[in-house]
């Protein structure tokens, strides 16, 4: 037999629940053979009840948007005390209802972009939040993940209930330890981010740091419990304490290069850097940076810098290619192991290795940069632009489009060999010169025009389904390259100030 009582009383003044917890287990045997000889040997009352206290008048408040940190030794009431804490808070209405991990459910076949979020904007921002922001990871489903995705999944789908206070037993307790820590630091994170109140229990002491708790509860066998208030600051999750910055080589580029949406092609390199988590003496690798000769034109450098159109007239082509190369370099790859995702690794490693580039300036283009900021976390400038080529494109598309042809559907290879296959032959033609003109703008190869232009439907699919969101740009202006130099006094007048826009 078991034996709960609760009592609460709340303090409206402060906003805050105590919560009150008296349980003990009255356990008593049968009569058989066996335990009638147990209670001779060691002179016990066979059928005498025996009292086995959990908690004695156990008392703690919980203010809405804590983090509460449960730990002890298994079996000792971590998973009683949670019991009581989800079904005093779900009765008050300033704690936003009560979410368990046991009301996550999954379905095998799900796909993540679709389980959380109200459009795919918001799905690939929570998705992010808790370190699954990867484009193919998007497009998975749940009985494909490793084991670590897919407790980040769950947290995610936990989040996206819309209830605001979280209780998780077993707390990350089937992880190893990084991911436990890098998932902890994650979770606390958001719920403070979002006003959540969160409650974690786990046997694992090894939280302290990442979880950062408000409340820290250890409770032992028997009625003991320690309670300590804690007074957490805003900190970087531990592993980042660990980790290095080290000259790379193309080798850890092509180690981390599959998880990376984009193909192999990073142009020409120029220099890459690593990150090395030190782990148990273990040195692995958990990030790349690869840094690349720029494009020669890019319309939002321009943008910045208007007086580069007048330095290329004076220059002429050649020279000013030179000049371009001299003083930019180009963020190609940021890639972090999926392990080590959210953690602020990848700013981390922008941050650091920005002035080990060696130019004036760094540009970025990234589409990925739209769902994590992680580029102006490290210091680089972002600039809203929308390139002219990219108004002629969707001026193209709007062709396509009033053909029949579904651009939300655009990515889809097969849907459009199909779709291309259906028009009548002067629409088709249409579609063909539509997508030649894409194809111009988007500087594809001559043979790749003529294919188009041929009226190739494998040649058209395969553009219009390459196409991808316009990137965002970013730029960094190196300040202890901005005096003027011997060799650049003849380029500095030309250019601007630079401004975040």
């Amino acid at each position: 037999m078991a034996r709960l009582r609760i009592s609460l009383s709340e303090e409206e003044k402060y906003g805050l629940l105590k919560v009150k917890v008296d349980r003990s287990f009255r356990a008593r045997s049968r009569v058989t053979k066996r335990t009638i000889a147990v209670a001779k040997a060691f002179g016990i009352g066979v059928d005498e009840e025996k009292v086995f206290p959990v908690f004695e008048d156990f008392e703690v408040e919980v203010n809405p948007g804590d983090v509460v940190y449960v730990t002890g030794e298994s079996g000792a009431g971590k998973s009683v005390l949670l019991k009581a804490l989800a079904r005093e808070l779900s009765r008050h209405s300033e704690f936003g209802g009560v979410v368990t991990d046991r009301d996550v459910e999954v379905k095998p076949g799900e796909i993540l972009i679709h389980g959380v979020g109200r459009d795919e904007s918001e799905a690939m921002r929570i998705l992010s939040m808790v370190g699954l922001n990867e484009a193919f990871l998007f497009l998975r489903r749940y009985r494909d993940l490793s084991e670590g995705q897919k407790y980040r999944y769950r947290l995610a789908k936990a989040y996206w209930t819309g209830r605001k206070t979280l209780i998780f037993d077993e707390f990350c307790s089937t992880l190893d330890r990084v991911t436990a820590r890098i998932v902890a630091y994650l979770s606390q994170k958001f719920c403070r981010k979002t006003g959540r109140t969160l409650i974690a229990a786990t046997a694992h002491e090894d939280l302290l740091e990442d979880l950062n708790p408000n409340l820290l509860i250890r409770k032992s066998f028997g009625p003991y419990v320690e309670v300590a208030k804690l007074n957490p600051k805003p900190r970087p999750c531990s592993i980042l304490k660990n980790v290095e910055i080290e000259e790379g080589s193309y080798a850890d580029y092509k180690a981390l290069a599959p998880f990376h949406y984009i193909g192999k092609t990073v142009g020409y390199v120029r220099k890459i850097f690593k990150a090395v988590a030190v782990v148990d003496g273990r040195r692995e690798l958990a990030g790349v940076i690869v840094y690349s000769h720029p494009y020669l034109d890019v319309s939002a450098r321009s943008k910045v810098i208007p007086k580069l159109r007048e330095l290329r007239r004076k220059l002429g082509k050649k020279r000013y290619a030179k000049w371009v190369d001299e003083n930019f370099s180009r963020i190609a790859r940021v890639i972090v192991h999926p392990k080590y995702r959210g953690i602020g690794l990848g700013s981390m490693l922008v941050r650091e290795t920005l002035p080990r580039a060696g130019t004036r300036f760094v540009e970025a283009l990234a589409v990925m940069a739209r769902y994590n900021p992680f580029f102006e976390k490290a210091g680089m400038l972002h600039v809203a632009y929308e390139s002219e080529a990219r108004k002629k494109t969707l001026r193209e598309l709007e062709k396509l489009e009033a053909l029949g042809i579904n651009l939300d559907l655009l990515s889809s290879r097969s849907y459009l060999l199909k779709s291309l296959k259906k028009l009548r032959r002067r629409d088709f033609r249409k579609a063909s010169e539509a997508a030649a003109r894409i194809a111009e703008l988007k500087l594809r190869t001559r043979r790749t025009i003529e294919r188009i232009r041929s009226l190739d439907v494998e040649a058209i699919a395969d553009l219009l389904s390459s196409l991808r969101a316009e990137p965002e740009y970013f730029i960094w202006p190196n300040p202890e390259r901005a005096h003027k130099t011997e060799s650049e006094a003849h380029f500095q007048p030309t250019l601007c100030k630079i401004k975040n826009t």
